[in-house]
């Protein structure tokens, strides 16, 4: 129902006025809506109502259109990111038990390779497909006409209540779960960033994130707006420099290494990127003078969006230009107040509401949470518990009401019995001149059950100076809180939401030091 309620208000805003656009092609409202219609009848030939389609491609246009399709079909997409290995995407896949795939051209070739009986639509045949569309919109209006008239279903797209979408979580600390999507959801989310965000039809958006990703609603909320959505093949800085030109981006998101990235390029000096008004960032923290430095360098406000897949997106803001002064805790970040529709509690362990300060878990609630974990109800308890979602974030309240983020609850390093919470030394870390990036992690140790350690990426190779690294926390952090070992990184491994992944930084640690303990 509201993804095609989407399409239809974006038709009547304008038909001829630009919906989606990539390195490939325009898309316009009109277009759209025969490419969805022929989709969706292609869809309902292959799928019974209510099963799922896998969708394995690249960044396109024809992906966001086949998540409409899929709603307006009554089926439920499941994308998949193309990065995984055949073991990972078998496990996603032996789950969901699509009844077709939709893929591009690498994505075909997998599928076909270790699902020869699926059947599969090439993505780049979506514009040929829709070039009957006047058959096409025939069918149709032909199945709706059938529909209504034994019962089934309430109109074209479903109710708000059907799940629409299956997305799986990064899985930084484990394997992937799915999180199950209704309708209601997507509505929700994309009331409140109208409501708190206020983007103007036609605006143009750049998406430079992955499309199989929770963030993806980002985008379906700026279609909502009946906006311009631009679609980035893959992210690179000098890519997203020429879009922001070419397109005369306004509205774009963009996690904190793409920013680094972008400010760094030396192709920035020479890009006009004057119609770029607001800078969304997310997934990850802002530091300020990364943020100063952007503003400064491209002109726009920034506004910080914290968002969780499993709350159906965005569910906090900072607006742009709100002073917040010093953090309530070193290292900490504010995330702003929550966005219209969401609720929000900061608790102990035992559930109870922690005082303005004091640290605790940050649950949400609303319409936007999710149903539930795909064929995982005992994880989906885990965090569900009457109307709330536990993030397993870790923050406060300041004076004024707005939250502060910490860490994440399975973060944290417990050394002698005491919170060491690796933002914090992260924060220290990074006023270094010579720090591009740090990861701080846990390191098992016998005497105090586990010691931080600081993956540093240096500026350049030479500048890694473990002595001035030591002196920083020397001088700011409490003994207990300095990292027992710094070693060097070449690049700080991120996930495409660009939250670092600290797991295999784990086991890295425990390598590397046993290895330096044995021959020393």
């Amino acid at each position: 129902m509201w993804l095609t309620h989407v399409l239809r208000r974006g038709l009547d805003h304008d038909p001829d006025a630009l919906a989606l656009r990539d390195s490939r092609r325009d898309v316009s409202w009109r277009q759209l809506d025969r490419d969805v219609r022929a989709l969706a009848s292609l869809l309902r030939r292959d799928a019974t109502a209510g099963s799922r389609v896998l969708v394995l491609s690249g960044n396109r246009v024809e992906v966001l259109e086949t998540y409409i399709a899929c709603a307006a079909a009554g089926l439920v997409a499941v994308p998949v990111n193309p990065a995984l290995t055949d073991p990972e995407l078998t496990r996603i896949v032996d789950s969901v038990e699509p009844s077709a795939a939709m893929a591009d051209d690498a994505g075909l070739a997998r599928v076909s390779a270790l699902y020869p009986d699926l059947p599969r639509t090439d993505l780049g045949s979506v514009a040929e497909l829709a070039s009957s569309a006047e058959d096409a919109a025939q069918d149709a209006a032909q199945e709706a006409a059938r529909s209504a008239a034994s019962g089934d279903g309430e109109h074209w797209g479903g109710s708000l209540t059907e799940p629409v979408m299956i997305l799986h979580t990064s899985a930084t600390t484990g394997r992937a779960k799915g999180v199950v999507v209704d309708q209601r959801s997507l509505q929700a989310n994309a009331l409140s960033w109208l409501a708190d965000v206020r983007p103007e039809p036609g605006t143009p958006f750049l998406n430079a994130g992955p499309l199989f990703h929770g963030s993806v609603v980002i985008a379906l909320d700026h279609l909502a707006a009946a906006g311009t959505v631009c679609v980035l093949d893959r992210f690179t800085p000098q890519g997203a420099l020429a879009a922001l030109e070419k397109w005369k981006i306004e509205h774009a998101f963009l996690v904190p290494s793409m920013v680094r990235l972008v400010l760094e390029a030396k192709s920035l000096a020479t890009t006009d990127v004057s119609a770029l008004r607001l800078l969304l960032h997310g997934a990850a923290p802002m530091p300020e003078a990364l943020a100063r430095e952007a503003r400064d360098k491209l002109g726009a406000e920034l506004q910080t969006i914290f968002g969780i897949t499993e709350g159906g997106g965005p569910v906090l803001t900072l607006r742009p230009n709100t002073v917040v002064g010093e953090p309530p805790v070193p290292g900490a970040v504010c995330i702003g107040v929550p966005m219209l529709g969401a609720g929000l509690r900061i608790t102990d362990r035992q559930g109870n509401d922690v005082a303005e300060g004091a640290i605790g878990e940050l649950h949400v609630a609303g319409d936007g949470l999710m149903q539930g974990y795909w064929k995982n109800t005992e994880a989906a308890a885990e965090v569900l518990r009457d109307g709330w979602l536990n993030t397993h974030d870790l923050g406060c309240f300041d004076t004024y009401g707005r939250v502060w983020v910490v860490d994440r609850r399975n973060d944290l390093i417990l050394r002698g019995g005491q919170n060491v919470y690796p933002a914090e030394i992260e924060h220290v870390l990074r006023q270094s001149p010579h720090v591009a990036d740090v990861v701080v992690v846990p390191l098992a140790s016998e005497l105090w059950g586990q010691t931080p350690v600081a993956f540093v990426q240096p500026v350049s190779p030479e500048q890694f100076d473990e002595a001035e690294l030591l002196g920083l926390c020397v001088a700011e952090l409490a003994a207990y809180k300095r990292p027992s070992h710094f070693l060097p990184l070449d690049v700080v491994p991120r996930n495409p939401s660009g939250k670092a992944l600290r797991a295999p930084l784990r086991d890295r640690a425990h390598q590397l030091i046993t290895e330096r303990e044995q021959t020393t």
